[in-house]
This record gives C-alpha cells, sequence and structure tokens, in this order.
C-alpha cells in the first residue's frame, strides 16, 4: 500500500516514477487486497469525478456538455455505492450503455447500438475523446457490477468477472503523460520510440502531472478509509474537484 498512496512522486528519480506507472495497478490492487467493491468502486468513482469535471469545464468554455448518459451513469454508480439501487436494476442500460461504447470504437451506432438508447443517451453530436474515455469507464464499472451480481451481461469480457478492478485508472495515467506534454510544451510529440519515451520523462518532472498523481492517491486513500455514512458528503466534495487545475481543461480537450 505504501508504494501507490505514501509515496511521494516528485522525489522519485527517473528509473523509479517510471516503475511506479508501471506498476500502478498491480500496487492498487495490492493496496485493496481483500476489500469488497465498495471502496473498490468508491475508489473508482473518486478519481473518475475529478476527471468528468475537467471534461465538463473545458466543454463549458466552448459553449457544450457531457451527455445525458455520462451523467446518469455516474448517477447509477453512485447509488449502487449507495445502496438505493442495485446491478439488476440497471442491467439492461448498462447493456446498452456499453454497446454504445463498442459503437463508437469499432462499429456504426446506427447498426451496432440501440438507436432510441443511442440518440437519447449519447446524443447525435459528436462527443470528444476525453467524453468517450469517461463512457468507457462508467460502463466498464456498470457492466462489471451487473456480471458480479450474477445479471445478464451480452459481452463474453465480462461474463466471468469477480471484481471492481483499477485498469481504466491507470490507463488514465498513461494519458495523462500525452497531455501534461502538450499542456507543459515540454518536447515536441513524437511517435518515434526514443523521442516518445524522453517526453514521458520529462513530463512526469511537471509540477501538473506530479499533482494529477498526488490526487490519485488521495482519493485511493480516501476510499480506503471512508465509511459507508461519509459516501454521500464526499460526493457532493468531489463535485468540485478536478484532475487539472483550472485553466487547462478547454486547452486539455484541444490534444
Amino acid at each position: 500500500m505504501e508504494c501507490i498512496l505514501d509515496t511521494d512522486f516528485s522525489s522519485l528519480n527517473v528509473s523509479q516514477a517510471e516503475e511506479w506507472i508501471r506498476n500502478f495497478y498491480k500496487t492498487a490492487e495490492a493496496a485493496f487486497a481483500g476489500m469488497d467493491d465498495c471502496p473498490r468502486l468508491l475508489g473508482n468513482l473518486l478519481v473518475i469525478e475529478r476527471f468528468v469535471n475537467t471534461v465538463r469545464r473545458g466543454l463549458a468554455e466552448n459553449r457544450q456538455s457531457i451527455s445525458d448518459g455520462l451523467t446518469y451513469s455516474l448517477d447509477l454508480l453512485w447509488d449502487c455505492l449507495y445502496r438505493k439501487t442495485g446491478p439488476l436494476d440497471f442491467q439492461d442500460f448498462a447493456n446498452d450503455y456499453y454497446a454504445c461504447l463498442l459503437a463508437n470504437n469499432v462499429g456504426i451506432w446506427e447498426d451496432d447500438a440501440p438507436r432510441d438508447f443511442y440518440i437519447k443517451y449519447i446524443g447525435k453530436s459528436e462527443r470528444c475523446a476525453y467524453e468517450w474515455m469517461a463512457v468507457e469507464w462508467t460502463s466498464v464499472l456498470l457492466i462489471s457490477l451487473v456480471s458480479i451480481a450474477g445479471g445478464r451481461v451480452d459481452f463474453e469480457d465480462f461474463e466471468d468477472c469477480l471484481k471492481i478492478d483499477f485498469y481504466p485508472a491507470a490507463n488514465m495515467i498513461d494519458i495523462l503523460e500525452d497531455v501534461c506534454i502538450w499542456l507543459t510544451n515540454t518536447l515536441p510529440m513524437s511517435y518515434k520510440g526514443s523521442n516518445l519515451a524522453t517526453a514521458h520523462r520529462e513530463a512526469q518532472k511537471t509540477p501538473l502531472f506530479q499533482q494529477a498523481v498526488s490526487c490519485i492517491q488521495r482519493d485511493l486513500k480516501t476510499a480506503l478509509t471512508a465509511r459507508p455514512e461519509q459516501y454521500p458528503a464526499l460526493r457532493e466534495e468531489y463535485r468540485k474537484h478536478t484532475i487539472l487545475p483550472d485553466g487547462y481543461a478547454a486547452k486539455m480537450l484541444e490534444y
């Protein structure tokens, strides 16, 4: 647990920082070993709220808003955490919502997702990549909860799901490395191996990236120790938290 929650990332040297990021998923799982899905779900939700709030603020600067589906999916996940609803109550939504994600990734929504559902919850306007990342994160959590509860799951990848995990959070850290290269003008982005690796190392040294890592550490630590009666207050608190400071949200969406 110490590695993921208590290590001062800003104090690590280059090789230590790379190892920390590379092992994030494994060490997060170790920190939550033996815990049930409530703290695991809370840990995901606290980080998601930061990320979605950043996307929301960026979109607002362009007079846009996040989709109804993303808003509703977050409400469902919090309600499930509060025990106000159960996975079997939202299994139809979870399957259709995940189908929309797959349609965006690999198909055509008119053919591969329920048309009326897609229009109602995603809409016809184009969604930015960061919102789709949040859709993926929330849809995976929803369909995982349904699978764990023994509900209907239309997708083979989730049929044997046993627990909520931290793969999406690990993926977000990788993406934030690239984003911080762009936001801090650390080095010109290049997809030639050595140049990109150097850019990542430089991004890891920036206060912007280090602050994001610190936020994630704090959120997971909070999830480990929070009591159920604290969950509603945490949600209210996290409505105002972001993964990047004010002023960076709109710029992030340009990348």
